[in-house]
């Protein structure tokens, strides 16, 4: 129940911007461990990027932010091991204008997971994802234009 007013301000913003813009994008962001049990420290991936295996977001833009963040030296994985939970399924839905993409980020980024301190790779992490968010806004309309049905 205490979610309840998250979800309602959330659903809010979403068509607000879906109905001035014509889309609206939600980047669903979650940490995960560096390593799962009986895994190396640092084994998993740096991100996960879920989609719902297209469900959610547009492949195009999933694409996209994949290759920006591989093209910075990330190892990134597609919907493996999460494909996005909640949130991505709710509110993600392409054909009506809402792309919705869950961002796992692998917790050795940015965080000492033993002393849940930031680790000396935090600002380098926070750069990664300002340039992320400014080659995404700036890719957006060609990324996700509509085109008429005769085109």
């Amino acid at each position: 129940m205490l979610y309840r007013p998250f979800h309602a301000a959330l659903a809010e913003l979403l068509e607000t911007t879906r109905k001035r813009f014509g889309i609206a994008v939600l980047i669903d962001c979650h940490s995960m461990p560096s390593a799962s049990m009986g895994q190396a420290p640092g084994g998993r991936p740096h991100f996960v990027l879920g989609d719902r295996f297209g469900a959610s977001c547009d492949a195009k833009l999933t694409r996209f932010i994949r290759d920006v963040l591989q093209g910075a030296g990330y190892d990134v994985q597609v919907n493996r091991p999460y494909a996005g939970g909640f949130i991505t399924e709710y509110y993600g839905n392409p054909a009506r204008g809402v792309q919705s993409l869950q961002l796992e980020v692998n917790r050795g980024l940015y965080l000492d997971e033993a002393n849940l301190a930031k680790s000396k790779d935090f600002q380098k992490l926070v750069r990664t994802l300002t340039d992320v968010a400014v080659k995404v806004f700036a890719a957006l309309p060609l990324l996700l234009e509509r085109r008429a049905a005769a085109e």
